[in-house]
C-alpha cells in the first residue's frame, strides 16, 4: 500500500522584508484557515510598530528622539527590546540590536562591500551597545543614555512568529508550521496525521551548496534560527569578509558557515543564532551546555574543498538525523 502524499494549506503574506508562510491540514480544525489569515496579519500589524522603514513605527520614532527624552511605545515593542536586552546579557555582548551601525560600515547594508578604516571603526563603536537602552515598562516607554539606534533585524521576524503562534495555538489549532523566510521556524503537532509520529522534518542543507541535503531537524513544538554568511559576503585583497559583524570588535566574524539553534521560542532561536554565530563554536558550546533548552546545529567547514563537519549540542537522535555522507565533527553532547 502506498503511502499518501501530505496535502497541506498554504497561506502568505509578505511583511519584514521576507515572505512569511503559515502551513496547516485541511480542517484541522475547519477554523484553521481563518485563524491562519489572522495569524498573517498580526505579523503585518508587527511590523507597522517595529519597521525601522516605516517613519511612524515606535522604533523609528524612539531612534528619532529617544536620545533626547522618553519615548511612549507599544507593548509588543517594549517585549521585543527587553527580550533583546536579555540575549545581549546573556550572550556578553555578542547579539545587540544597536549593532547595524557596523553593517552599513561594512556596506553590507547597501550591498557594495567597503573596507571601513580602524579609527572609523573605533568611532562607531562608541555609538554600539544595548545597555545604553533605557527602559520604564510601567510607564511603556524607551529612552537612550547615548547615541545609539535599535534595529530588530536579528530578532523582529522570530518575535512576531511567537505571537503568531501563539494566536493558532490559543485558537485551537494544534498542528501547523510557520516561518519567515524559511530562517526562521515554528512547527508545532504533525506533519503527518497518518501515525502517532509528532513533528515536522526540516531539511538541512549545505550553506554553500544547496541541492546538498546534511540531514534533517525534527521540529516538535520547537522553533528554528539559522545565520550564516553564505549569501552576503565581499572579498578585499583575497580575504573574505562575511555580513554578520562582531559587536564586541566592530570586525566581521568567522568561523563556522552556518549555526542554527533551537530553541521553545523563535525569538530566542533567532537572536542566539547570531549571537553564537558571534560567539565562536567553543564559546556556543559552552553557552548551550549549561542551557539544556538550546538545541546547536554548526556547520564547519571540512578538510577539503566541499567538506563539511557537523557539531551537535543537545539534540538527540530523534531530533537531529544525519545525512548519508555527511561528516561528524568532535561531539559536543
Amino acid at each position: 500500500m502506498h503511502r499518501r502524499e501530505p496535502i497541506w494549506l498554504e497561506f502568505t503574506r509578505r511583511a519584514m522584508a521576507c515572505q512569511f508562510d503559515v502551513l496547516l491540514h485541511p480542517e484541522r480544525p475547519e477554523h484553521g484557515p481563518e485563524v491562519a489569515v489572522e495569524a498573517l496579519e498580526l505579523i503585518e500589524w508587527l511590523e507597522r510598530l517595529l519597521s525601522i522603514y516605516i517613519p511612524t513605527s515606535d522604533l523609528s520614532r524612539l531612534n528619532a528622539r529617544g536620545h533626547e527624552a522618553w519615548v511612549d511605545v507599544s507593548l509588543p515593542a517594549l517585549e521585543m527590546l527587553e527580550l533583546g536586552i536579555q540575549i545581549h546579557q546573556q550572550t556578553a555582548g555578542c547579539f545587540d540590536m544597536t549593532a547595524a551601525k557596523l553593517s552599513e560600515a561594512w556596506g553590507f547594508s547597501s550591498r557594495r562591500g567597503r573596507l571601513p578604516g580602524e579609527q572609523e571603526i573605533a568611532d562607531l563603536l562608541s555609538e554600539v551597545g544595548s545597555e545604553q537602552i533605557e527602559m520604564d515598562r510601567q510607564g511603556r516607554r524607551v529612552r537612550f543614555s547615548g547615541p545609539v539606534a535599535v534595529n530588530p533585524g536579528g530578532i523582529g521576524k522570530g518575535y512576531a512568529i511567537d505571537q503568531a503562534v501563539s494566536m493558532l495555538r490559543n485558537r485551537g489549532v494544534e498542528d501547523f508550521a510557520i516561518h519567515g523566510g524559511k530562517s526562521s521556524i515554528s512547527a508545532y503537532g504533525k506533519q503527518l496525521l497518518e501515525g502517532s509520529e509528532s513533528g515536522w522534518k526540516i531539511a538541512v542543507r549545505h550553506p554553500e551548496q544547496s541541492e546538498r541535503i546534511l540531514g534533517t531537524l525534527v521540529l516538535r513544538d520547537r522553533a528554528l534560527g539559522t545565520s550564516g554568511p553564505a549569501n552576503q559576503f565581499f572579498y578585499f585583497k583575497g580575504q573574505r569578509y562575511g555580513h554578520i559583524i562582531d559587536p564586541r570588535t566592530g570586525r566581521p566574524a568567522k568561523g563556522a558557515l552556518s549555526i542554527t539553534v533551537l530553541h521553545p521560542y523563535a525569538a530566542w532561536a533567532d537572536a542566539l543564532a547570531t549571537g553564537l554565530y558571534v560567539m565562536g563554536v567553543q564559546g556556543a558550546l559552552e553557552f548551550c551546555a549549561a542551557r539544556p533548552e538550546v538545541g546547536f546545529l554548526a556547520i564547519l567547514p571540512g578538510p577539503r574543498d566541499g567538506e563539511v563537519e557537523i557539531l551537535t549540542s543537545n539534540l538527540d537522535e530523534g531530533t537531529w538525523i544525519p545525512g548519508l555522507g555527511s561528516r561528524p565533527g568532535d561531539p559536543g553532547g
